[in-house]
């Protein structure tokens, strides 16, 4: 029948489930193919945000994907740390101290994840990387630095270039692109936030992508410098299920992982 076409297509566009609750009420999952956007400022949790993705509890690698996490603007060591963390639900101190348990928690998913340094490199470089080891999911993290030799990552359009390569990567090779984007200073201390924020780009990136969350979190209060774990995710881009709204979720950052 017709409806059960329509139903069996619908849960085939959502392959990779979310393992975050109040996320995954809104957007069920993605599917190979696919360009999923995320983006923040600085130090606001993105590395984590795809770490707690793809490493935590029935997250992507414990459903079977293989990953291929593309690290150029921090060590593929640091990120790998925040995967360790999310996966576990340990701290580094406790990781240190119970190495045993770590890595009877981790091992479990480690051999689905795959780290590599791409500091300098070029999306043509990451398309050959991805036609070598042929994973469901590539964690660009960061996208737009991905670019061509001499283009500029301020220029709009060598960005909305840039975006329609790593598209054009998920469909050709049949991956799941994440791209990871920061966000402008105009997003400084905001929860609502727009796809004009994200840095260096127009509408290029967002027209190119089927999912696009943008993370806030709360501005500091009066002295406060402990960060208070709460985490807004902006669904500004959704051809997916259609939901645009504000899902609200908590963010440990001792161990990096996101929870509802």
């Amino acid at each position: 029948m017709l409806h059960d076409s329509l139903v069996e297509a619908s849960d085939a566009d959502t392959k990779w489930k979310l393992n975050i609750q109040s996320l995954y009420n809104a957007i069920p999952g993605l599917n190979n193919g696919m360009l999923f956007v995320i983006g923040a400022r600085s130090n606001v949790g993105k590395s984590s945000f795809h770490a707690t993705l793809c490493a935590s509890p029935h997250g992507w690698a414990e459903q079977g994907a293989n990953v291929l996490v593309l690290c150029n603007e921090e060590k593929p060591e640091r990120i790998a740390a925040r995967y360790m963390t999310a996966a576990t639900g340990m701290t580094m101190e406790q990781i240190i101290a119970d190495k045993k348990k770590a890595h009877e928690v981790y091992d479990s998913v480690k051999s689905n994840i795959k780290f590599i340094d791409a500091t300098g490199r070029t999306m043509s470089w990451a398309e050959s990387v991805i036609k070598k080891f042929t994973p469901d999911i590539v964690i660009m993290d960061i996208g737009s630095k991905f670019s061509d030799e001499g283009a500029s990552t301020n220029n709009h359009e060598a960005l909305k270039a840039n975006a329609i390569y790593a598209r054009n990567i998920g469909k050709l090779y049949n991956c799941l692109v994440v791209y990871c984007t920061q966000l402008s200073a105009e997003a400084e201390g905001k929860i609502i936030l727009n796809q004009g924020m994200i840095e260096g780009s127009k509408t290029g990136l967002a027209g190119e992508s089927d999912l696009m969350i943008l993370i806030a979190r709360n501005p500091p209060m009066n002295d406060q410098t402990e960060d208070d774990g709460m985490r807004y995710l902006n669904i500004v881009k959704n051809k997916i299920s259609g939901v645009h709204r504000i899902v609200n979720c908590e963010f440990d950052y001792t161990t990096g992982e996101y929870s509802s």
